[in-house]
């Protein structure tokens, strides 16, 4: 790990979020803290430790020749709003997700407000064709009814002729 240009995975980054998590409102904490995410693995603790201090998110207080921790680890200005962002998991989900899909996460916004646009503008016609049949179903029926008032008014004119002009 002494690389940052490192392959993470889900494993790893969740380890390096517990560390910086571990600080919680602390600026620094003893190393035993960070010993316990590592069930006691010193070496890989230390060498998780030099990833973080690579990237500059923590700082290593006390190191001696030969012990694998130093006596205490302090967190770097901007750790917080790293972890608020969701940390290295975040990041590694996003990358993975940009190289699933061959584009940015910039281009993956852009192509969901795209959509979202198209999926408005669809609305939209739904219901302008909506509110048209609805209009021509209410049209139809007006001319139905005054067909059949007509139709009924003509009964009636011609059973009123011949009960006036026959019955005489």
């Amino acid at each position: 790990m002494k690389n940052p240009s490192i392959s993470l995975t889900p494993a790893k980054c969740e380890l390096l979020d517990n560390i910086l998590n571990e600080f919680d409102e602390e600026v620094y904490i003893k190393s035993d803290r960070v010993l316990k995410i590592f069930r006691g693995n010193g070496t890989l603790a230390s060498d998780y430790l030099d990833f973080l201090v690579q990237m500059n998110l923590v700082i290593l207080v006390g190191q001696v020749d030969g012990v694998p921790l130093p006596a205490m680890v302090g967190k770097q200005a901007g750790v917080d709003m790293f972890i608020s962002e969701g940390g290295f998991k975040r990041r590694y989900a996003l990358n993975k997700l940009e190289q699933d899909t061959g584009k940015s996460i910039f281009d993956l916004q852009n192509e969901n407000l795209d959509l979202k646009e198209k999926v408005a503008k669809q609305d939209q016609l739904l219901k302008g064709l909506e509110d048209s049949l609805t209009q021509q179903g209410k049209d139809i029926l007006e001319k139905w009814l005054i067909r059949v008032l007509f139709f009924f008014a003509g009964i009636l004119i011609t059973y009123a002729y011949f009960k006036i002009f026959h019955e005489v």
